[in-house]
């Protein structure tokens, strides 16, 4: 009567996921559409390339872990490598340990990022995976090509 019943409703428009403020997860995390943790979190977060999924830290939230994701949006702590096939946005409470792979990235006034961040060349490029034995490891040293950015220490470096 007022819009669209709910088998109308667009594909992944309920897939939205919450972790709630006074919950501890600790292990692997899959998921699709939205996710938005608010509690803490120490294991990796994944989600399917290209399936247009959106991982929310919000500001109270702790992850401790590594992310891939199309998108990730910072308000919280996030400790460990992201890596997002369409945009990190870190907000001006955000704080990111970790390098960032993605093919757009915004850091608000105020947000601390430490790590190295790493862009996909050209319109429309490519980020690559973490390979599932590579999962959960920070990165050491150089992988293939240098790094496009490095960060600063956060005590220096703010955006």
């Amino acid at each position: 009567m007022f819009g669209r019943s709910h088998r109308e409703q667009e594909p992944g428009a309920r897939d939205i996921g919450l972790l709630g403020i006074d919950t501890k997860f600790e292990g692997s995390i899959r998921f699709t559409g939205t996710l938005r943790i608010d509690g803490t979190v120490v294991g990796n977060i994944q989600s399917e390339p290209g399936s247009g999924s959106v991982l929310i830290v919000n500001q109270q939230a702790t992850v401790s872990g590594d992310i891939v994701s199309d998108s990730v949006l910072i308000s919280g702590r996030v400790e460990g490598n992201v890596h997002a096939h369409e945009r990190v946005e870190i907000f001006r409470s955000g704080q990111l340990k970790g390098d960032v792979y993605t093919a757009d990235i915004m850091i608000e006034g105020g947000a601390e990022f430490q790590g190295y961040c790493h862009m996909a060349n050209g319109v429309g490029g490519s980020v690559r995976t973490p390979s599932a034995g590579r999962a959960g490891k920070p990165a050491n040293g150089q992988e293939a090509g240098a790094p496009a950015a490095r960060a600063e220490p956060a005590s220096t470096a703010r955006a």
